[in-house]
Formats: structure tokens, C-alpha cells, sequence
């Protein structure tokens, strides 16, 4: 079926259901994904904290050591 601009859409003569559906179907999908793509930025976030912190410990203990000096012999 041709439209009145000159060419054919696949949504063309198609029943409405089926494009609610498929809407319905991607917008579910998209959704899922997003809620996804959460849950591995928050494991992620747990990841780089866990191995971030004994570098963190390490600059502390370094910085004090600095800070309290060492004792000439």
C-alpha cells in the first residue's frame, strides 16, 4: 500500500494491536535494561570501594609516618 508521499511503511494496513505490542514489548525491554545497568553500577561501586580502600589505608599510613618523622641516630 502506497501513501501519499510515495512509499510504503511496513506499518502500513497493519492491525493497531500489533504496534501497541511491539510498544509495549520494547518499552519493557528498555526498562529491564535500565534496571540492569543499575544493579552493575552499584556492584561495580562496591567493587572499586573494596579494592580502592587498602590503597586509601596505605597513603594514611604513609602520611603520618611523614608527618611524625623519623629520629636522627
Amino acid at each position: 500500500m502506497e501513501n501519499w508521499r510515495g512509499y510504503s511503511s511496513p506499518f502500513d494496513g497493519e492491525d493497531r494491536s500489533d504496534i501497541r505490542r511491539f510498544h509495549d514489548f520494547s518499552r519493557e525491554f528498555l526498562l529491564e535494561s535500565a534496571r540492569e545497568r543499575a544493579r552493575e553500577m552499584i556492584v561495580f561501586g562496591l567493587v572499586v570501594a573494596a579494592s580502592a580502600w587498602p590503597v586509601i589505608y596505605m597513603v594514611i599510613s604513609v602520611v603520618e609516618l611523614l608527618l611524625r618523622g623519623r629520629p636522627l641516630d
